[in-house]
């Protein structure tokens, strides 16, 4: 399944949730690298009037960044934004599998209108983020040919679809971003320690040869150690590696059912333990903010 095959609120839920991470990201990366410039020439023992208001701007624009971060709320608009984009991904695989609860449309047009009302109670559950919702993807097909063409299929199709496009491509996803984020959470969890023994390093030093150095950068590298945990706590590499770790397996284990499921009824409810197990990460997002909600499918 591409990108184009999907609805056109998935598309434009997306893109808004790829946006609003990345400005959540770079405002978090900005005020880290703005607190670090504004210490380095704070320590500088040649002051002058321009790195005097180097010193003064610097930490003005960590101070308007902070409340930037404050009052835009990216983290909740991607969020969001995400909880909407997986919440159509799943419908739009249970109607393509003819799972619940498109599995007894009496009719195509039955299960189009059961479709189209789903993609309405998921927006209106979420209409906080209609701000961040733009683009041409709104405006697209929300019942694609491909979708249509994908239901059209008979059962032992459909499974191989499922299969392969949903089972196995997610399987590969959450065991290649569990692996990523276990080794970043190494690497930079290694430069904090790093960072701390030159701070220890340098202290004792200081004590026992406070003429050691001209420069003592101990408070700039008290503000690189908080900035890396700042920076780890932001992206919980290791709480998303466990989970993403969890969420493989527990595929994994679903994926041998796929074998014993030789009816509609059977297959319809092999789809649903599977989407809830791919839902499970958007759905502990939206546990994080008050206002987002996604719409129970059954």
């Amino acid at each position: 399944m591409n990108a184009e095959d999907y609805p056109g609120l998935h598309r434009a839920a997306d893109t808004a949730s790829n946006q609003s991470q990345s400005k959540h990201l770079k405002t978090h990366l900005y005020h880290i690298v703005i607190l670090l410039l504004g210490a380095g020439v704070a320590i500088c023992p040649v002051q002058s009037m321009i790195l005097s208001l180097v010193s003064i701007f610097s930490f003005l624009a960590a101070l308007g960044i902070s409340i930037l971060i404050a009052v835009k709320r990216y983290e909740r608009k991607w969020y969001g934004a995400r909880a909407v984009a997986e919440s159509v991904k799943t419908a739009t695989w249970r109607y393509m599998m003819r799972a619940d609860p498109f599995l007894d449309a009496a009719s195509i047009s039955d299960a189009n209108k059961k479709f189209t009302d789903l993609l309405v109670e998921i927006l209106r559950s979420n209409n906080q983020i209609g701000e961040i919702l733009s683009g041409q993807s709104c405006t697209n097909d929300q019942i694609t040919n491909s979708m249509m063409q994908v239901r059209s299929q008979n059962l032992a199709d459909r499974k191989a679809f499922y299969l392969q496009e949903r089972i196995d491509d997610q399987l590969v996803w959450y065991e290649k971003k569990s692996k990523q984020n276990k080794r970043k959470g190494s690497i930079f969890f290694g430069l904090l320690i790093f960072v701390q023994s030159i701070i220890i390093s340098l202290m004792i030093t200081k004590v026992v040869a406070p003429s050691f150095l001209d420069i003592w950068p101990v408070s700039m590298l008290v503000v690189a150690a908080s900035s890396i945990t700042v920076w780890m706590q932001l992206k919980r590499f290791r709480e998303i590696s466990s989970a993403y770790a969890l969420t493989a397996n527990e595929i994994g284990i679903i994926k041998t059912k796929l074998q014993y499921s030789n009816t509609d009824s059977d297959f319809s409810d092999f789809v649903r333990d599977a989407e809830n197990a791919f839902s499970r990460e958007h759905t502990q997002w939206i546990a994080k903010t008050e206002d987002t909600v996604s719409p129970h499918i059954p």
